[in-house]
């Protein structure tokens, strides 16, 4: 009985044993699927929500970028066209999925030709302000309708050309933009369109708008009705819903499935604005209903995503997993292996194994740990050793713990242990021990170039760079220094920064020269004049008269190209001392029109002068032999036509002009004319018209007085040239009693 019932205990021992791993084999199967299924969805929501982040930040951006351009647009003089260029243009690259940025500017019915005709001055000829056409682009020649409100319409817009804006539209004229433009203003913040179809080639997806109204002056204090009344425009944006999806998609990894954005929610009919496949392409799903293209078995994730005041759905749609995914994997290895029914033994000396493959691994892992080691160490000293570097520790105290310096003769033991005090001479320890006990102090690192006496060779200059060393509490226990020898170098720039300053010296001698000399020059000249006087009075020959003539023509020439030069180097030389005072400026223009009237006159040219009552504070003398040399110029090169002499107000500035009707100057020459002996177009070869010294004339005057030299020509038009002279009254107001006799004084 015994012997049975042992037997009969090792009989039931092994169905039970094989029942409990069949069940613990099966159970553990189960439950890893059903573990590894939900770990895997988990996983699909933390990513989702990881991708749901990204396409907020983005969002943020490109509402952070509308905010900090609204204060462009907040201050008393807003931007103008070529900052709000300035201020777009770099970043726009930043920002893959922008399509436009636009001020969209509040203007009443009758302002419109005031904006009209001032756009076109400002150079965009075809700008006209118009409605959109039913696609939501702009229709040439399409006037705004009549209405007795404000319009709202994009005069500045970037980029210019392709833009899901366009210049000129009246933005209330676009489907849905008057409610929200009304709930911007209301709100003070950020107000998104419905989504856009693609208006134009080249446009993937829909596209959201963004709105951000400017205010005239601060509205915290008002409801939304006040607040509306004191918009002067948006800052807007259009985005590519498309393109964000394809930015956040990227900065996500294992996610799978397709990301769509709805424009409901998916159960209620929501449907596709944009969509991104993660897994591969696709066809366009765009207004097509969710419920169309989800398919049975499908696992839909939603989350909100809200966008300036909308709500959108952003959902996650993951395909059904097969039968035999990899996700299963772990779970049929282990059924497979409670199957065969490995016993203790087998799975002693299995972990046995394992355990032994893992220390050989780690010691294969260590070993090439440390075999990188050395070569990066030696990369390091293979680098200093060829370089002319040097790098060192100090303590607290300012002594050497640990030197390399590869490039001394010195070795690196003796430096150990002792301060700069006992290395260098008094002064230059000083000043090492000066920068590296500011760091010390303050913890923060500093770089500096220092000089240090070498005797007996010559002096070294080190860029030194002292960084600051800390321990295990984060208190600051000495410096690593790194110093580099730029002796060399800056021999180089002190040489360079001598004989740039031997050549200005040079320069001013000659200057000095030319203007002390200029009464012993000009002697002769006055000489010649006078014995071609006598002479001419003595002729009576037809052909020596002619002769004589001559000769008077390249006396006069060359006297006046003298009197320039010499005009020319007494500016450079600062001979020339301004004696500002308060005068009408009428007084100078009625000189010059008397001077020039006939001179133009015989040359079949009209002067005109325009009377003005302005009071101006300038040298008289100075400003009267600019403004005549702008009136040769014009007669020399205008031809033919009006020649206009006129001063008018702007800014607290008299704006002394001088138009002409001539061929004018290309613009890539506008800034040369005003150099020394240039002239523009075939000039060059016509020596009647001058040297080219007249504009350099003006220049350097105006230079001396603190005046502003402008000029803005068209070709085939003519060209006008401008002096900002500062304006103290006119005739028509009374002038203080005593005008700036400190000035004229000086």
């Amino acid at each position: 009985m015994p012997l049975l019932d042992r037997r009969r205990r090792g009989s039931f021992a092994v169905p039970v044993l094989v029942a409990a791993g069949l069940t613990l084999t099966l159970g553990a199967f189960f439950q890893m699927r059903v573990a590894n299924r939900e770990a895997e969805r988990t996983q699909h929501e933390r990513q989702f929500a990881q991708f749901h982040d990204a396409l907020t930040e983005r969002i943020g951006s490109h509402t952070l970028l509308l905010r900090t351009l609204r204060s462009a647009f907040s201050d008393s003089r807003p931007a103008d066209r070529d900052g709000f260029a300035a201020a777009v243009r770099p970043i726009m690259p930043l920002y893959p999925g922008l399509w436009s940025v636009a001020w969209v500017s509040r203007v009443s019915s009758a302002e419109v030709p005031a904006l009209e005709a001032a756009m076109r001055a400002a150079g965009r000829r075809d700008f006209t302000v118009r409605d959109a056409d039913e696609t939501g682009g702009a229709s040439p020649g399409t006037a705004p309708a009549a209405s007795h409100g404000d319009l709202f319409v994009n005069t500045l817009v970037e980029p210019e050309r392709g833009g899901a804006f366009g210049q000129g539209i009246n933005i209330l004229s676009l489907p849905n933009r008057a409610e929200v433009l009304a709930r911007a203003c209301a709100s003070g913040d950020l107000t998104a369109t419905e989504a856009l179809p693609p208006r134009q080639r080249g446009e993937a997806g829909h596209s959201i708008g963004l709105y951000l109204p400017v205010y005239r002056y601060p509205v915290d204090e008002m409801d939304g009705a006040d607040r509306c009344a004191e918009v002067v425009g948006y800052v807007a944006s259009v985005f590519g819903i498309a393109r964000l999806l394809e930015e956040a998609g990227n900065r996500v990894d294992g996610l799978h499935g397709a990301v769509h954005l709805l424009d409901g929610p998916a159960g209620d009919g929501g449907r596709i604005l944009a969509s991104r496949d993660l897994d591969a392409l696709s066809a366009s799903r765009e207004g097509v209903p969710f419920s169309d293209i989800r398919k049975d078995g499908d696992t839909v994730i939603e989350r909100d995503l809200l966008i300036g005041g909308r709500r959108w759905t952003l959902a996650l749609a993951i395909p059904p997993e097969p039968g035999l995914a990899p996700v299963d994997y772990p779970a049929w290895i282990v059924l497979v292996m409670g199957l065969l029914l490995t016993g203790a033994l087998a799975g002693y000396t299995r972990r046995e194994a394992q355990a032994k493959r893992l220390l050989v691994t780690e010691a294969r892992a260590r070993a090439a740990m440390a075999r990188a080691l050395r070569e990066s160490e030696e990369r390091f000293r293979m680098a200093l050793r060829h370089s002319r570097v040097a790098v060192f520790s100090l303590d607290r105290n300012l002594r050497y713990m640990w030197m390399y310096n590869p490039q001394t003769g010195r070795a690196a033991e003796t430096f150990i242990g002792r301060t700069n005090a006992g290395i260098h001479a008094p002064d230059d320890a000083a000043r090492l021990d000066a920068v590296k006990r500011a760091v010390l102090d303050t913890g923060i690192g500093a770089r500096q170039e220092v000089r240090i006496g070498a005797a007996p060779g010559p002096e070294q200059v080190f860029d030194l760079i002292v960084e600051p060393l800390r321990d295990e509490t984060g208190a600051v226990s000495g410096v690593i220094c790194a110093a580099i020898d730029i002796s060399d170098g800056v021999r180089i720039r002190e040489a360079l920064a001598e004989a740039h300053a031997e050549a200005e010296r040079a320069n001013r001698a000659k200057s000095r020269f030319l203007a002390a000399a200029s009464h012993d020059l000009r002697q002769p000249f006055q000489a010649m004049s006078l014995f071609h006087h006598i002479l001419s009075a003595r002729l009576s020959d037809g052909k020596q008269m002619e002769v004589a003539d001559k000769l008077g023509e390249a006396i006069a020439a060359g006297n006046t190209l003298l009197n320039t030069l010499l005009d020319t180097s007494a500016l450079e030389a600062g001979n020339v001392k301004p004696r500002p005072t308060v005068f009408p400026f009428q007084d100078i223009a009625d000189r010059l029109n008397r001077e020039f009237a006939e001179q133009a006159a015989s040359k079949g040219m009209v002067l005109r002068m325009v009377p003005t009552s302005a009071y101006v504070l300038s040298d008289p003398v100075l400003l009267e032999r600019m403004v005549r040399n702008l009136l040769v110029n014009a007669l020399r090169y205008a031809g033919t036509g009006t020649i206009l002499l006129g001063c008018r107000h702007r800014d607290g500035h008299a704006l002394v002009e001088v138009w002409d009707t001539g061929p004018g100057i290309p613009a890539d020459q506008l800034k040369l004319i005003f150099d020394d002996f240039y002239r523009c177009g075939t000039d060059q070869r016509d020596s009647g018209r001058g040297l080219g010294l007249g504009l350099s004339i003006v220049r350097r005057t105006a230079q001396i007085l603190g005046h502003q030299v402008d000029v803005r020509s068209r070709v085939g038009k003519g060209t006008v040239f401008s002096i900002a002279v500062l304006m103290l009254g006119d005739r028509h107001h009374p002038l203080p009693e005593e005008p700036t006799t400190s000035a004229a004084s000086a």
